[in-house]
């Protein structure tokens, strides 16, 4: 079935590329979304120095994305990985995740586990878009912002004397016992808003033996939950939040039985996180203000060990005592960062700031005094527009770490603006501290065995980015939208997970000396009549220090095609059926990898196509949305990996999990 579908859908991308390579957002491609990311004051996405993609809310209903994963699974340029207890992970233009920062209304989300945020810990029921930027943000940003920024912004509820109540209901189906639900509401009291919000996600398993006890896919139970309050008093508004996550994870042992018992050895991952955040914002006059967000973010992440009686049915389970078998693990944020940002003269805008971040680490894993390490900085940037078709915005950041020496980072963007032609540059110096999990987490059970390094140098790089967009028109009422854009990154000392003993399946993280990248996206967006197409390609090279040692000079390319189509059927006393597709191929990839010895160690992973249909809804004037359709009609479920050195799962097979396999969702949307 696979490889008949791997055709079928090869045929299908060869088919549409003879209209064109696409990428369709409804809420950016053809429209002109007011972003925020990276940007000295909100801006309208067209005049944006930085090219910005936007996933808007619409798109995300469409989908029946329930987390971040769901989504940028099927974004160009994105990869992701899946661990099935550390959780997913992703590269973004080649460059691994550890150097993506990933910010929820500009905060920074702790809590990376093999060095990146687990994607399906992010829910996105109140989100109203994803803002992605790929290449450096370091200048403005810092720290992990080498490869890119993802920020989810949440939705900004409207509330009025008119309806000054608004509350929503969310309910979530999946044939691969995947039932999740929430509720919210936000209100306003004299002159303040309130809201409040509490979700529910449960997963039940799967494996591919319904006679195991043993999961491929491990069960587990989320809670989301926020809580905001938002003030305007003249000039100044202020933002209260506080975001709480908390996930049981169950990994089931294998049983053992004889003939005097039977039990196993069941692990359970408890993993809470909490946001609590301050924005004020102090409007000075119409050109100039204010900004200063303050937060505080904890993350535990705690293992705990049972040895589980498998022929009682209750108080079958008792604490393993051993050391090695539980652990508790915390990590501590303090972060402030404050703007000011002016827009008083035409040609000239500017912004100046500082960001403060104080990291903390401690637990059973973790060497006692070594878990701190802060960050200082002062950062300005400007936008000068020459003329109105020009805009440059160069930019610095002066950074004192307290355990490496953080270097003096420029960045300069550039746009060149005509009608229906826009041309962006920009030319970013990134910098990354190693991670306190990469310097002193010692993470081992029965599926992994990491160990930290605490001699690992900082990371540098240098990175370009290009893009033209343009517009062409298609008779007098459609607009073919094109963006091309190109890549080149280099990577100083990068950190990576190496081989320390293959025998026994250790790891350890380490600089494996230079790393590029460098690709090309080919994207067409298109909307005639009922039909929306978005098709696109991409081609992404790499290269590192071990292709040297190979003889070899030549980047290992890889590449991606994505396609997204809607038709609406228009009813002429409620609002359209949209009937989607989405897919993306994945192409295969080759490599080299270094272990401890510097021994070569060839990678390959299997190409793959994922394919999902929908049907959506909306009711009674919008107050109900109903989404239904198939995920991964193809049943992709593993693909072959080999000398992969960034798989350290002790089980020692050449297959990487992509999905649980095809199933039916539906999803039901209350809004009052």
């Amino acid at each position: 079935m696979f490889r008949t579908g791997k055709y079928l859908l090869t045929g299908l991308a060869i088919l549409t590329s003879s209209i064109a390579f696409a990428q369709y957002d409804d809420t950016t491609e053809m429209g002109n979304t007011v972003v925020r990311t990276g940007n000295i004051k909100p801006t309208a996405s067209s005049q944006s120095v930085h090219n910005v993609k936007i996933i808007g809310a619409a798109q995300i209903e469409r989908q029946g994305a329930v987390n971040l994963k769901d989504v940028l699974t099927k974004e160009l340029n994105v990869r992701i990985g899946n661990d099935n207890v550390l959780g997913t992970s992703l590269s973004l233009q080649g460059i691994s995740g550890q150097n993506v920062k990933i910010l929820l209304d500009g905060i920074p989300l702790t809590g990376r586990e093999n060095g990146n945020i687990d994607l399906s810990q992010i829910n996105l029921n109140n989100i109203d878009r994803i803002e992605i930027i790929e290449g450096p943000l370091s200048v403005i940003y810092g720290t992990d912002a080498l490869g890119g920024v993802i920020n989810l912004v949440s939705k900004n509820i409207m509330l009025s004397k008119d309806k000054p109540v608004v509350a929503f209901a969310r309910g979530y189906y999946e044939t691969i016992k995947q039932y999740n639900l929430g509720a919210g509401v936000t209100f306003k009291l004299n002159d303040v808003d309130f809201s409040a919000s509490l979700n529910r996600n449960f997963f039940g398993g799967y494996t591919t033996d319904p006679s195991s006890r043993v999961m491929i896919w491990k069960p587990k139970q989320q809670v989301f939950g926020n809580f905001g309050i938002v003030n305007q008093t003249g000039k100044l508004k202020v933002r209260f939040k506080t975001d709480i996550f908390s996930e049981k994870l169950e990994n089931r042992g294998v049983p053992v039985i004889n003939h005097m018992e039977a039990y196993a050895y069941d692990e359970y991952y408890l993993t809470n996180r909490f946001i609590t955040s301050l924005n004020l914002e102090y409007k000075i006059n119409k050109t100039s203000y204010w900004n200063v967000l303050s937060s505080f973010s904890f993350y535990q992440r705690d293992k705990v060990t049972y040895h589980k009686d498998l022929t009682k049915s209750y108080n079958n389970m008792e604490l393993v005592p051993s050391p090695d078998a539980n652990s508790t693990n915390s990590f501590l944020n303090v972060m402030s960062r404050g703007t000011y940002n002016s827009s008083k003269f035409d040609k000239f805008n500017y912004q100046i700031g500082y960001d403060v971040n104080i990291n903390s680490a401690f637990g059973t894993k973790i060497e006692a005094d070594k878990g701190h390490m802060n960050d200082y900085a002062l950062f300005a940037c400007a936008e000068y527009r020459p003329v109105k078709q020009l805009s440059i915005k160069p930019g610095f950041r002066a950074t004192y770490n307290t355990r490496y020496s953080a270097p003096f980072i420029p960045s300069i963007q550039g746009m060149y603006s005509l009608k229906n032609f826009t041309f962006r540059y920009a030319y970013g110096r990134g910098f990354r501290a190693p991670g306190l999990k990469e310097l002193y987490l010692y993470f081992v059970d029965y599926n992994h065995n990491i160990v930290g390094n605490p001699d690992l140098k900082s990371e540098m790089s240098d990175n370009h980015n290009a893009a033209i967009k343009f517009k062409v028109k298609l008779k007098k009422k459609y607009n073919l939208v094109v963006d091309n854009s190109y890549f080149f990154n280099t990577i100083y000392n990068q950190i990576a997970l190496i081989s320390t003993n293959p025998i026994a399946l250790e790891y350890t993280y380490a600089n494996i000396d230079n790393f590029k990248s460098l690709g090309t996206n080919l994207n067409f967006a298109v909307q005639v009549n009922q039909w929306r197409i978005n098709l696109g390609g991409s081609y992404t090279g790499i290269y590192n220090n071990a292709f040297e040692l190979v003889g070899s000079k030549k980047y290992m390319y890889t590449p991606e095609l994505r396609t997204q189509l809607s038709y609406a059927i228009k009813h002429k006393k409620q609002m359209p059926t949209v009937i989607s597709l989405f897919h993306k191929y994945n192409g295969e990839t080759f490599g080299y990898a270094l272990d401890n010895t510097r021994n070569i160690i060839t990678t390959y992973t299997q190409d793959y196509h994922i394919l999902d249909v929908s049907v959506n809804q909306t009711l009674m004037q919008k107050k109900i949305n109903i989404t239904f359709g198939l995920k991964n009609l193809l049943n992709v479920q593993d693909i072959r990996t080999t000398g992969n050195s960034a798989s350290f799962h002790s089980s020692g097979s050449n297959s990487m999990p992509v999905s649980v396999g095809r199933s039916f969702f539906t999803q039901l949307n209350i809004n009052l």
